[in-house]
């Protein structure tokens, strides 16, 4: 008989030791898991431990003009960075010395060596002379070490500032080209990965692995830095010429939408935006929706006539005024035009007959037609922050409003989308997306991406195009533009002189004087837009703005190597001869203009460019009537720096003479005529770029 005990013990025995061979199964079977399945995910993890990784910061990519030449860069920087782990020993003692090397609060630096992290930064790009201190003393700073990055900089200061943006500290873009095409300049970072204990120190015979970083790709634009550089200059003098709160100009190619220029006044300069308000970070040619005044009289001229409400021999009556729903509305001209056909009414550039123009089109079409060019959406140019202008729901419109819409009043756009939209009359009616960047190009020198010419659709059929294309040269031959007439070339173009907008009201008295035109005729080039915001004294866009675009055509044909459309022809002595705007310009080709325009010139004084004409431009002299240009000191290339001098005690005519000397401008800011300068707002021996205004105060 089987002891009942024993039995009991001996089944007890059994299922403990089922226990434990199942266990030793399970675990058997999660030991070949991990020798197997996991193993990869785990030497990874292990690596991850035991590898403290130092990261290898990629060069970010160039950004450069259509030519090939640098606009933005990058260059070595240094940086402190500390694995915390390995100052416990002697952290204090490392504290006191850091901050004195990096001229850093002690509170801060504990704060940062106390971190539980791995790595921390102690202070990012550091000066050449921080560098070599800190270098000189890494033996007494035990898990302090240097790390060499990169950083941004921008070689021709402001030179398109606002357009090519800015990167922050770590390389990534923040604004304008380096933000739109981040993605392909920030490159791929890399890291060196080195062997170490728990503590964070390097472990004998460690490994050592390194993965390298990939330069950034190279942004080719298809701004022109030369032209770039004539449109920032004219920006500049229209700044001293006009008294103007701000000035802009946008240069296209009509034939593919590529921006040459982008320029304006104030500016930024990318080096250094840290010292200017975020205001300054608009391109504003982009950002800002503005009336665009006359300027926009070519969108209606150009729908009249493919709907056929109008034609090249329709007559129109301008009084001087225009009754409608009860409500008077102005012509810019009191007494009237009279009687017009269409050409008249746009070389005129007559409200009243606008009017009457849009008033035959209807809203529902004008309505279309502002869609057809592109003024009811954004023209999607590769920038940020593009706005989009406002125009009343059409519902809402009634006659008047659709009456001032047709000459521009009312609606708001950006400057960017009307040059687009007039440069489809340049193109044979088709409506194109503007663009900056031309290619990209990767550190094998292979091409990435393009833009390619992008047709949004047609807007007029070629006919109607080349019909308001001669209208639009009429305006510059004969009408209210011909202050931008180019001796040997034929431009079409077209004034505006728009009231603005404040607080949702048309502000009396403040005014944006504009021009916007193409050229040569008939096959279009260039296309230009300027606009100057709220200019002191003459607010016409056919005195302010029209001798600015007409400047600046010219010297682009001359760049671009654009042989003479047509030859020239001066009026004959005795006859009326328009004076023409001879400031800013060489001594070569202003006796060359104003021959052309049928006057000889007398040079006074001595210098490179002329400062002063004795008659002045836009006025009627009889042809052969001398006019006497006053000559100054040339104004450096717009990329060189100058010196400002001291004009304490200076009167202001010989102030102005010292600043043409040097190279920057003066504006007067005193109240007192006669007196002597006391105080200036840039300070003596400062080095600025050549054509920098600096303000002086009288007393």
């Amino acid at each position: 008989m089987t002891n009942r005990p024993t039995l009991i013990i001996k089944r007890r025995t059994f299922i403990v030791m089922s226990f434990i061979s199942l266990f030793d199964l399970v675990l058997l079977g999660r030991l070949a898991d991990i020798q197997g399945v996991d193993s990869a995910d785990l030497k990874a993890l292990a690596d991850g431990i035991h590898f403290r990784g130092v990261p290898l910061v990629p060069f970010r990519g160039n950004i450069v003009d259509r030519n090939g030449r640098l606009l933005a860069g990058s260059h070595h920087a240094y940086s402190v960075y500390a694995i915390p782990i390995q100052t416990r020993k002697h952290r204090d003692d490392e504290v006191i010395l850091l901050s004195t090397l990096l001229n850093l609060p002690r509170t801060t630096l504990q704060r940062r060596l106390q971190r539980r992290q791995g790595f921390v930064w102690v202070k990012r790009r550091i000066s050449g002379q921080e560098m070599q201190a800190v270098k000189g003393q890494l033996g007494a700073l035990p898990g302090i070490y240097l790390l060499t990055e990169t950083a941004r900089y921008y070689p021709q200061g402001d030179l398109a500032g606002p357009v090519l943006g800015f990167t922050g500290i770590d390389n990534q873009g923040l604004a304008g080209v380096e933000l739109t095409y981040d993605k392909y300049l920030v490159g791929k970072p890399g890291s060196i990965q080195e062997e170490s204990d728990v503590t964070g120190q390097a472990v004998k015979f460690a490994q050592t692995r390194v993965i390298p970083s990939v330069q950034g790709d190279t942004v080719e634009l298809s701004l022109d830095e030369n032209i770039q550089s004539m449109a920032e200059r004219a920006c500049e003098q229209a700044m001293i010429q006009t008294r103007g709160k701000s000035v802009s100009i946008v240069v296209m190619h009509p034939a593919t939408g590529g921006i040459l220029a982008m320029a304006q006044r104030p500016t930024m300069d990318p080096n250094h935006y840290r010292d200017y308000s975020p205001k300054q970070y608009r391109v504003l040619p982009v950002s800002d929706a503005i009336p665009p005044g006359s300027i926009f009289k070519p969108v209606t001229l150009a729908a009249a006539l493919q709907e056929g409400s109008a034609t090249p021999d329709s007559h129109y009556f301008c009084p001087g005024f225009k009754n409608v729903l009860g409500r008077r509305v102005n012509c810019w001209r009191p007494q009237g035009h009279g009687e017009q056909n269409l050409s008249q009414v746009v070389k005129n550039s007559c409200n009243v007959g606008f009017m009457d123009l849009g008033l035959g089109i209807g809203v529902s079409k004008f309505y279309e037609y502002l869609a057809r060019f592109g003024l009811r959406s954004r023209t999607h140019i590769d920038l940020p922050g593009e706005t989009l202008g406002l125009t009343p729901p059409a519902k809402k419109v009634t006659p008047l409003d659709l009456a001032i819409m047709a000459f521009g009043q009312t609606l708001t756009v950006t400057p960017l989308a009307l040059l687009t939209a007039i440069a489809s009359l340049a193109n044979d009616g088709n409506l194109l997306t503007p663009h900056v960047m031309k290619r990209i190009i990767n550190h094998r020198g292979e091409v990435v991406k393009t833009f390619d010419r992008q047709v949004v659709r047609r807007v007029v059929t070629p006919e109607v195009a080349g019909r308001v294309q001669e209208m639009m040269a009429e305006v510059i031959s004969q009408g209210t533009g011909r202050l931008a007439q180019v001796p040997g070339y034929r431009v079409a173009g077209k004034t505006g002189t728009a009231q603005k907008v404040v607080n949702r009201r048309t502000e009396k008295g403040v005014y944006i004087a504009s021009f916007v035109g193409f050229g040569p005729v008939p096959h279009p080039e260039v296309a230009i837009i300027v606009n100057v915001d709220e200019p002191v004294g003459a607010y016409y866009g056919g005195q302010v703005a029209a001798p600015i675009f007409g400047h600046l055509i010219r010297a682009i044909f001359k760049y671009l190597k654009i042989p003479a459309t047509e030859p020239i022809t001066p009026p004959k002595s005795g006859e009326p001869a328009m004076v023409p705007s001879l400031v800013n310009l060489d001594p070569e080709t202003a006796q060359r203009d104003a021959a052309a325009f049928g006057f000889p010139v007398q040079f006074v004084g001595q210098g490179d460019v002329v400062c002063d004409q004795s008659v002045e431009y836009g006025g009627y002299r009889r042809a052969g009537t001398i006019l006497r240009l006053r000559l100054g000191s040339s104004p450096r290339i717009y990329l060189e720096w100058v010196t400002v001098p001291r004009f304490s005690g200076l009167t202001i005519p010989q102030a102005t003479y010292l600043a043409w000397e040097m190279g920057v401008n003066v504006y007067d800011r005193g109240q007192r005529r006669g007196g002597y300068v006391r105080k200036q707002s840039i300070a003596p021996g400062t080095q600025v770029r050549a054509g920098t205004t600096v303000e002086v105060w009288t007393a």
